[in-house]
C-alpha cells in the first residue's frame, strides 16, 4: 500500500532522529532513498558507483547508471567541444564543466524539470513538437520530438497540448557532463588462423590480415554493431537483457552472457530487462589491435 509505505518512512525517518544510531537502509526505490537517507551509496552488480547525499547523487551523478536509477533524466551523447561548451542533439550549449578536453565524447545528463518553455525567439536555443502530456497530479510530464530528431521528457507545471511545437531553452547549470565509461566494446582476443578470432570462449570469422596464429590481440565492436536476435539458435552468444537506457533516439543495453561478461548494444528494437537475446557480430564488425 502506498500511503503506508510513505507513512513508514515518515516513522523510520522519525525513529532515526530520536535514536541518533547509524540505520542501513537497502532499497530498490528510488523516492525511498532520496526520502530516507542522509547520505546515499548507489551499488550495481555489487560495485559501489557513487557515494553522496541525496542533493549530490541527484545534481551531481557521476555515470549514467546513476543517473538513471536515481530521478528522472534525460541522458544523451555528448561531445565537449572545448571548456564550458558542449553539443548533445545536434545543438551546441553553455555549460558549467571543464578540464575534458577538446572535442571529446562525454555523456550529458539533464533532468526533466531543467527543460524549460520560453516564449522569447531570443532565449529559444532548440525547437520541438510535444507529442505526450499526462498530468502526474504535482506537474505534468511531457514527451517532446526535438527539431534535430531526438525524443526528451519535460516536467513542468503547465500543460502543452499533443501537437504544440515548441521553443526550449536549457541554463547551463543545468547541464550535467559526464565521462563516459567506455567508447566501445573491447576484449582480450586470440588469433587462431587466417581468417578466425576467439574471444568471449566463442570463434568469430574476422579479418586477421597482418596477424600471426596464436596473437594476443584486442577486439573492438562498436555498440551499434552488435545485433540482437530473438532466435538464440541462431546466434553466436546467448545473454540476458539486464539494463537498459534510453538515449532519446535508441537504446543502450547492457546484456550480461552465459559466461558472465558483459556485451553492450545500441538499437532502435524494444527489448524488456530479462529478455534471452542472441547476439552476432559480422565479420566486418570485429576490428583487431595489438
Amino acid at each position: 500500500d502506498l500511503k503506508m509505505r510513505k507513512d513508514m518512512q515518515i516513522e523510520l525517518k522519525e525513529m532515526h532522529q530520536k535514536l541518533g544510531i547509524t540505520f542501513i537502509y537497502v532499497t530498490h526505490d528510488q523516492e525511498e532513498a532520496l526520502t530516507l537517507s542522509d547520505t546515499i551509496v548507489v551499488m550495481n552488480e555489487g560495485r559501489i558507483q557513487q557515494i553522496g547525499t541525496p542533493t549530490d547523487i541527484y545534481n551531481e551523478p557521476v555515470n549514467a547508471f546513476v543517473a538513471d536509477f536515481i530521478g528522472e533524466s534525460n541522458i544523451l551523447k555528448g561531445r565537449m567541444m572545448r571548456d564550458y561548451r558542449v553539443a548533445f542533439i545536434k545543438h551546441e550549449f553553455d555549460c558549467v564543466d571543464s578540464g575534458f578536453g577538446e572535442d571529446v565524447p562525454v555523456d550529458v545528463v539533464v533532468r526533466p524539470e531543467d527543460i524549460y518553455f520560453t516564449t522569447d525567439p531570443a532565449k529559444c536555443q532548440f525547437k520541438a513538437t510535444v507529442n505526450s502530456c499526462i498530468f502526474k497530479g504535482v506537474h505534468y510530464e511531457m514527451w517532446v520530438d526535438t527539431d534535430t530528431g531526438y525524443e526528451l521528457m519535460i516536467q513542468d507545471y503547465d500543460p502543452y497540448a499533443v501537437g504544440t511545437e515548441v521553443m526550449l531553452y536549457i541554463d547551463p547549470d543545468d547541464i550535467q557532463v559526464m565521462k563516459k565509461e567506455r567508447l566501445t566494446n573491447t576484449y582480450p582476443a586470440r588469433v587462431l588462423d587466417e581468417g578466425k578470432v576467439e574471444f568471449l570462449g566463442t570463434e568469430f570469422d574476422c579479418n586477421t590480415a597482418g596477424f600471426a596464429e596464436g596473437d594476443e590481440v584486442t577486439a573492438s565492436i562498436r555498440f551499434e554493431k552488435v545485433e540482437l536476435l530473438d532466435n538464440v539458435e541462431d546466434a553466436a552468444l546467448v545473454g540476458n537483457v539486464v539494463f537498459i537506457l534510453y538515449r532519446g533516439n535508441h537504446y543502450h543495453l547492457t546484456v550480461k552472457l552465459e559466461n558472465g561478461e558483459n556485451i553492450w548494444v545500441d538499437t532502435n528494437d524494444i527489448w524488456d530487462k530479462g529478455d534471452l537475446v542472441g547476439i552476432r557480430i559480422a565479420a566486418e564488425d570485429i576490428v583487431l589491435q595489438k
